[in-house]
């Protein structure tokens, strides 16, 4: 039976690839069964706790499509947050590429396509079929706690270059590009994750920023696009969030924009969806306003809770079959088009495309050639310097950056001589005090920061250390916003990430062994 065609489909089943579903584990499990087997839950949402390597990985992504072929006969969307830097949940044995604001901080956008391109060949080859990614939000609000360098610009035209070109490169390779979030997350001062931001913009303001990338995506043939749980009163009705919006789904997604690909839900376990209208009730408002693809990220029950409710929707017709159908029959368009995964091919014989040194070397060379002398002087270390490191810190539910890469651990294995202190990603008053103790003593100060729009203890310590009039070089590990708020700080290098590729290059710039290239992607007041 040709389970391609909608006809031959139960009810269970077609509400089941609406679904895609996130699971604990590294391997197939009782959770997974259940939702494959009871609900016909069509897709599967990765995260870093189903990864342990690529080889597992691989095998893992393969056992779900075994178990998919029998159960329901047809592949499931594989999808996966892989936007590289700080929203990376491979990152360790395949390749850890870097984020949109590094990949633009080159100012070539080749390098936005290549890396595309690498992606794609990579998580193409460990059974992945669609990337969450890329952010094509215009990130121009200094203070967002929750998009900053995963986003390519506060600059709409380049956000669409080099956004259009990463799509280009990960479509070629068969992996679905998805845009996000849709109409824009970038300039809000709310993180979704935790509550219901609003964007109070008027049309023409929105048509000529947030807008501008997703249009141009849409023309040029991305496969998806996610929706943003934010509301936006100029194009949703009612105060919903556009990811419930009829209005901003169908209205201005599909009619007005054309868009004619899968219109992919954000986590509807947020809190922007979860505390307002509850998971269950968002899922169905998000189906009826157009979305054909829901993501329930973490919790089994939520997921049954969900599809069973799906289910009453349609006895009480709340959920027309006419609506299931419509959408349904553009998700198998498109997994037709994508197909099984060839059953006989071992990890083996993919591992030199997944684990490539060509990949590794361009990862490491973008972020190099983004590493932007922002303000003030190269740094040329002294004998008497004392260098000021942090640990990253998951600043949303976004993020994989917890961190185990050290920049000081690095610092005193390759610069053994370089005095060197740990400060607390959030410095208290006592926390300052002591730095600026320590930091006396030294003619030469260099501090990495994180993200100090979100823990503004930075900021303070930042103030205290400019007054010193020492020889002071901060370098912003993740969003490039120090100076907005300290603007006496006389020497200010970004590296947009803190990652492996980063922290290397951060020592090569330390030891004075390249010159710094890159050009910044947002505009300083």
């Amino acid at each position: 039976m040709d389970k391609f065609d909608i006809n031959n489909l139960t009810l269970e089943e077609k509400l089941g690839q609406m679904l895609i579903f996130g699971f604990d584990g590294l391997e197939i499990n009782d959770h997974v069964i259940n939702i494959i087997k009871k609900y016909k839950g069509g897709n599967i949402l990765l995260f870093s706790r189903n990864i342990n390597n690529p080889a597992q990985l691989y095998k893992l992504n393969m056992n779900l499509q075994k178990l998919a072929k029998e159960t329901i006969g047809l592949p499931l969307f594989i999808t996966i947050d892989q936007e590289g830097g700080m929203v990376s949940r491979i990152q360790s044995g395949a390749t850890f590429f870097p984020g949109a604001m590094t990949i633009a901080a080159t100012n070539d956008s080749n390098n936005s396509y290549t890396i595309g391109k690498y992606t794609g060949i990579e998580l193409s080859n460990l059974l992945v079929n669609m990337d969450f990614a890329p952010c094509l939000d215009v990130n121009n609000n200094p203070k967002n706690p929750v998009i900053g360098v995963r986003s390519f610009s506060d600059d709409p035209n380049k956000v669409s270059e080099f956004g259009l070109a990463y799509i280009k490169g990960l479509q070629e390779e068969g992996v679905f590009a998805t845009a996000k979030h849709f109409p824009g997350h970038g300039d809000t001062f709310v993180d979704s994750h935790l509550a219901l931001p609003r964007v109070e913009y008027d049309r023409k303001r929105i048509d000529s920023v947030e807008l501008v990338p997703f249009k141009n995506a849409i023309k040029e043939g991305v496969k998806a696009i996610m929706t943003t749980h934010i509301v936006y009163p100029e194009l949703t009705e009612n105060d919903l969030p556009a990811t419930l919006s009829k209005k901003c789904l169908t209205g201005l997604l599909r009619n007005e924009l054309g868009f004619e690909g899968l219109i992919v839900t954000d986590g509807m376990e947020m809190k922007a969806i979860k505390d307002n209208y509850t998971v269950n009730e968002g899922v169905l408002m998000a189906v009826n306003a157009g979305a054909d693809l829901f993501c329930i990220c973490h919790y089994e029950d939520e997921q049954s809770s969900a599809m069973e409710r799906l289910k009453k929707a349609v006895e009480n017709n709340e959920l027309t079959i006419d609506t299931i159908n419509e959408r349904v029959s553009r998700i198998l368009k498109f997994k037709k088009e994508l197909g099984f995964p060839d059953f006989d091919k071992e990890y083996k014989d993919v591992k030199n495309l997944v684990e490539n040194e060509e990949h590794l070397n361009k990862a490491y060379d973008v972020c190099e050639k983004a590493a932007t002398l922002v303000k003030g002087n190269k740094l040329v270390l002294k004998k008497d310097a004392l260098f000021i490191g942090l640990l990253p810190k998951a600043t949303t539910g976004a993020d994989d950056s917890d961190g185990q890469y050290g920049i000081i651990e690095t610092c005193k294995k390759e610069l053994p001589l370089l005095k060197t202190l740990l400060m607390p990603i959030a410095p208290n008053e006592e926390d300052i005090k002591r730095v600026i103790e320590e930091a006396k003593g030294f003619q030469q100060i260099i501090i990495t920061t994180y993200n100090s729009n979100v823990f503004k203890g930075q900021l303070d310590l930042l103030k205290e250390l400019v007054k010193l009039n020492k020889d002071l070089h901060v370098i912003s590990m993740r969003n490039p916003y120090d100076l907005y708020d300290v603007k006496e700080i006389p020497n200010y290098v970004c590296l947009y990430e803190y990652t492996p590729n980063s922290i290397r290059v951060l020592i090569r710039y330390l030891k004075g062994e390249i010159t710094l290239k890159g050009k910044m992607p947002i505009s300083y007041e």
